[in-house]
């Protein structure tokens, strides 16, 4: 448990003179670990003992359980700035790798189809079918969501060669994407495949593929987070063009 959590969990029992220590060293946390109990009652204009009633009202046994919490929050302070400092960079640097690559191809290709359909593998790929739909609809451009499996079979019924479909999709392995994508192929008709970077039968099938950068960062001891921001970048990307 951080230390902003036992304030929170505490908070009523706390007195004023308890409040204003805290707001000290909430203030200077980097500080404040490193300072005895009699040099922190020195920066808080009170006393030793009340710093003792502090942490005590905290549930902590003592001023060296205190200190040991203020080092925590610091170490865990300093990580997080690292990893969003990693963050932003690593981010920065994708967009603007993306922003310039040629989409002339795929940009003809939507100006010139009847009709752009969208199909999302997942949760995530529809909620990116969605925003591209909506994008578009600024430019005065109706896209099709294809909703689901039921759909897909029936769909071939209307489908022609001047059509476009986005198969959109993360590590391209889904049967259904994947057959969907192999009957396109054989019927000629256009599709352009957004899926991860990683070798995938979907995007062998494609007309146009988009390669999507999924960087991970870690989080906690032993987890990774995939970060699948790009998707709806590119969305935007896809549009400005």
């Amino acid at each position: 448990m951080k230390l902003e959590e036992l304030i929170n969990q505490y908070y009523n029992t706390l007195k004023p003179n308890d409040l204003y220590i805290w707001k000290y060293i909430a203030t200077h946390k980097s500080e404040c670990k490193n300072l005895t109990i009699d040099e922190l009652a020195h920066k808080c204009n009170t006393s030793r003992s009340s710093i003792l009633r502090f942490a005590q009202r905290l549930s902590l046994k003592g001023y060296s359980e205190l200190k040991f919490y203020l080092r925590q929050s610091d170490n865990c302070s300093t990580i997080s700035n690292e990893l969003i400092k990693n963050y932003c960079f690593t981010m920065a640097d994708l967009i603007r790798d993306y922003g310039n690559r040629d989409y002339s191809q795929i940009c003809e290709m939507i100006y010139h189809s009847q009709k752009v359909f969208l199909y999302g593998t997942g949760t995530l790929q529809r909620n990116v079918a969605k925003e591209m739909r909506r994008i578009f609809l600024a430019g005065h451009e109706h896209f099709y969501m294809i909703d689901g499996v039921d759909e897909l079979s029936a769909l071939f019924n209307t489908l022609t060669s001047e059509d476009l479909v986005f198969v959109i999709s993360l590590n391209g392995k889904s049967d259904n994407a994947i057959n969907f994508a192999q009957q396109l192929s054989l019927n000629g008709i256009p599709f352009i495949s957004m899926t991860r970077i990683q070798d995938n039968k979907i995007a062998h099938y494609s007309s146009q593929s988009i390669y999507v950068d999924t960087p991970e960062f870690p989080i906690g001891a032993s987890n990774l987070y995939q970060v699948t921001d790009l998707y709806f970048i590119l969305a935007d990307i896809l549009f400005l063009n």
